[in-house]
């Protein structure tokens, strides 16, 4: 007879002293899938203002994307139609949200081409043009 030493350390267990095989299972993909978030946004190098913003996206990977596609806006147009993709792809981005200032005031930082003193880039004007998108906006969301 051989002797077994077994070590629990918290969670579930069942010990069946005749079973043929053993198996182990893992329960922590979320602890994991939080780590590589963790890792994946050290190697990003956010600025506080893109830090800010990526409270409202979903998945870390597709900041690069969303930080390029809000740069490459240059007017108040522009960024509602970038508004209307955040909000096609991003569950915790809603039509309500994307009117309000406190969201709109994190957009304008990362859209540097914006002039901040033309008056038509105001957060009143940017506010209007993502009400006019949204009016246009044929998709759907819950």
């Amino acid at each position: 007879m051989t002797n077994i030493t077994l070590n629990f350390y918290g969670g579930s267990q069942q010990v069946n002293p005749s079973a043929q095989t053993a198996t182990q299972v893992f329960i922590g993909d979320q602890f994991a899938k939080e780590r590589l978030q963790e890792e994946a946004l050290r190697q990003l190098d956010l600025s506080p203002e893109a830090e800010q913003f990526r409270l409202y996206i979903n998945k870390v990977e597709d900041m690069p994307r969303y930080l390029s596609l809000l740069s490459a806006c240059t007017n108040a147009t522009e960024l509602a139609r970038a508004v209307m993709t955040l909000l096609d792809n991003e569950p915790q981005i809603t039509k309500e949200e994307v009117v309000k200032e406190r969201f709109i005031s994190k957009l304008l930082p990362l859209a540097p081409k914006l002039a901040q003193s033309d008056r038509g880039n105001s957060i009143d004007n940017i506010r209007a043009r993502i009400n006019d998108a949204l009016s246009k906006h044929s998709k759907k969301r819950t």
